[in-house]
């Protein structure tokens, strides 16, 4: 199933939990996690269940990579730990994200990596620097996850600023997935400077409203790379159809 076919379910209940939270709010009640996790885990069995095929790895790993980010928003709403545990569910997801791409790329983008390594430099040093010492392990968590969300976005910009073996440059599809994890790592980077109290206006539309749209963006990507390479390795019409075409 083409991704753009899903906007219309998953936007749905994105704005049902936006209506339900009276805009994205945190609250005690129960349901808050339940409906903030509804959208990306029905995104994410949509896309594996009504596809046309079920032995493609890259649609795999794309489900894979949505259902660990539903079971993230999960935990990451539980009051204990939920920001740790939420994010391994994410470092999870991003790891089999990496896999749906990262055997198209070519060459690394170097402007992209130094730019994406000075603003987590600059986040870690005003976020973490002080939890290191008093929470080490949530905080060496963090550092990991951070270093594959960082990692998602520089080759994703890489292989829409370079392409690759079988992509060239600044594809559409490619597109999509690198503003896809930018959004994500907005998202994620004003998550931890608003939980370590540094004040972030309008922080949780501004958080959820990114990652909702990372979520669905990346897939998107994934989706066109999947319909494009299928169109590519399609067989070439034999000599005897085109014959018959010409007969015609």
């Amino acid at each position: 199933m083409n991704a753009s076919l899903l906007a219309l379910p998953y936007f749905a209940l994105v704005f049902i939990f936006y209506h339900q939270s009276n805009g994205f709010i945190p609250s005690c009640d129960n349901l808050y996690e339940y409906w903030k996790t509804l959208p990306v885990l029905i995104l994410s069995i949509l896309y594996y269940a009504v596809g046309s095929s079920f032995s493609n790895r890259q649609r795999t790993y794309a489900s894979l990579g949505l259902l660990a980010g539903a079971i993230g928003d999960y935990m990451i709403a539980r009051p204990n730990d939920g920001l740790i545990l939420g994010a391994v569910c994410f470092a999870i997801g991003h790891i089999f994200y990496l896999f749906t791409f990262t055997h198209c790329i070519g060459n690394v983008c170097i402007p992209l990596l130094f730019i994406t390594i000075l603003i987590s430099s600059v986040i870690f040093y005003a976020t973490l620097t002080l939890l290191l010492i008093v929470h080490p392990i949530a905080s060496a968590i963090m550092i990991i996850y951070s270093f594959l969300l960082s990692t998602c976005v520089v080759f994703s910009g890489s292989l829409y600023i370079h392409g690759g073996p079988s992509d060239h440059p600044r594809q559409f599809n490619n597109l999509l997935r690198f503003l896809g994890f930018v959004l994500f790592y907005l998202s994620d980077s004003t998550l931890i400077i608003h939980h370590v109290g540094i004040a972030v206006p309008v922080a949780e539309k501004l958080i959820l409203s990114t990652y909702f749209i990372a979520q669905y963006l990346i897939l998107c990507g994934s989706s066109l790379s999947l319909s494009s390479s299928s169109t590519s390795l399609s067989p070439p019409p034999s000599s005897s159809q085109v014959q018959r075409k010409c007969c015609k």
